[in-house]
């Protein structure tokens, strides 16, 4: 099961590729699993990408139809873009609502674009996260309500670590 999990997992990946025009370059491959969270690195040169991704461990008033959630945390060395943060939640958000995510009481609110929640403020946010113990994102889906994932973050620490070696920031 834990094997089908990451195998999902490197799809952000080729999506992130594809979105760096970086289509020609390696594809991604695994730097580690780190508790809830795994680290990839793709490309070579000025193409390299890594990025960490967990899925969220609970989830709470989750929308009917919903597709896979991610966290991920992204390194493009290339253009100078480090740890930028990034949750595709599986649903739309519903228009005009501000997803807000909660590191161990700290709060962000993040904005939405095509679909995913991005943050204004990643740094800190990273910052939170290498010595938290949870990160709950929550988001409200069209037809109300409120829906929150809440990913562990054990093994955040050692994920960005490999971030860092890989892509040296």
């Amino acid at each position: 099961m834990a094997s089908s999990l990451f195998r999902r997992l490197l799809l952000p990946g080729l999506l992130f590729l594809a979105a760096a025009g970086a289509a020609r370059a390696e594809g991604p491959h695994l730097l580690g699993r780190f508790g809830d969270w795994a680290a990839y690195a793709a490309g070579q040169g000025q193409n390299r990408l890594c990025y960490a991704v967990s899925q969220p461990r609970r989830t709470f008033n989750s929308p009917r139809g919903r597709g896979e959630a991610y966290f991920t945390v992204t390194d493009r060395p290339a253009l100078h873009s480090f740890d930028v943060i990034s949750l595709a939640p599986g649903y739309p958000f519903q228009t005009g609502s501000v997803p807000e995510l909660d590191v161990d009481g700290d709060l962000y609110d993040l904005y939405v674009q095509d679909g995913t929640a991005w943050s204004r403020n990643d740094k800190a946010i990273v910052q939170s996260m290498l010595s938290g113990e949870s990160a709950i994102m929550h988001g409200r889906p069209p037809g109300g309500g409120d829906a929150a994932d809440t990913y562990p973050l054990d093994g955040f620490a050692r994920a960005h670590a490999a971030l860092d070696a890989a892509c040296g920031q």
